[in-house]
Order: structure tokens, then C-alpha cells, then sequence
């Protein structure tokens, strides 16, 4: 889990500073991008967010919460909060959705998502003493 400093800002100041991240981040280029996010993101924090973005690609192409959890090695407790949040911004949910549609990696995304979900089965299958092809 993230770290969070007891020492807590004002909700002026922590509101100017978050929308200046959001002025930063929507006026970068994808190689800036690049350049910044070690700075401002941690990797865990990058993962993290991955991780929630994984989710909400792999409930809308209709993946159960199990196949999600062993795909991207999370409880499901965590889908369903991510899901929950998806569910209750329905605009926020269809724009993340619009934006990724166009992606020129979804498709490299759901194969490698599909795959780790095949392997999932193969491996329960081998210990419980059947085959999966």
C-alpha cells in the first residue's frame, strides 16, 4: 500500500495542487509522459494504477471477478471497490472505456489477459488431475 503523510494539507492547497497535476498530465505529450512519470509516480503507484485500469478493461470485456483476480493478482475485494466506483460514474466509466477502444495495444492486452487466464485453468486442472488443451 501507498504511503500517506499524517501531516495533512489544507483543502485549498491540496485542491490547487491536484488540479495542477491534471493541468500537467492533459497537456503532455506520450514522450513527456515518459520523462515525468518516474518523478511524480512511484512504480508501485504506477502499478497500482494499472492494476485498476486492468480491471476496468477486463470487466468490460466481460471477465469474472475470478478470472481477474488471477490475471492480475488481486483480491476480489479490491475488484468489486473498483467496480463499485466504475458503476456509480457511469460518464467516467464510458469515457476510461472510449479511451481504450482505440487503444493499439488492446488487442496485445487481451491476449496476454486471456492467456494468463487459460494458464490459471491449466495449472487448477493439472493439480486437480484433469487436462485442459
Amino acid at each position: 500500500m501507498t504511503h500517506l503523510s499524517r501531516r495533512k494539507l489544507s483543502t485549498e492547497t491540496e485542491s490547487e495542487i491536484i488540479n495542477a497535476l491534471k493541468t500537467i498530465l492533459t497537456k503532455l505529450t506520450p514522450s513527456e509522459v515518459d520523462s515525468i512519470f518516474p518523478i511524480l509516480i512511484t512504480d508501485t503507484e504506477q502499478v497500482m494504477i494499472a492494476k485498476r485500469l486492468g480491471i476496468i478493461f477486463m470487466l468490460t470485456e466481460g471477465a469474472t471477478y475470478d478470472e481477474i483476480s488471477k490475471a492480475l493478482n488481486l483480491t476480489e475485494q479490491t475488484i468489486s471497490r473498483i467496480h463499485y466506483e466504475f458503476n456509480t460514474s457511469p460518464k467516467a466509466g464510458k469515457l476510461v472505456f472510449s479511451k481504450l477502444t482505440p487503444w493499439k495495444r488492446k488487442i496485445l492486452i487481451k491476449a496476454i489477459l486471456k492467456d494468463l487466464s487459460l494458464n490459471s485453468l491449466k495449472f487448477a486442472a493439472k493439480y486437480a488431475g484433469g487436462r485442459i488443451y
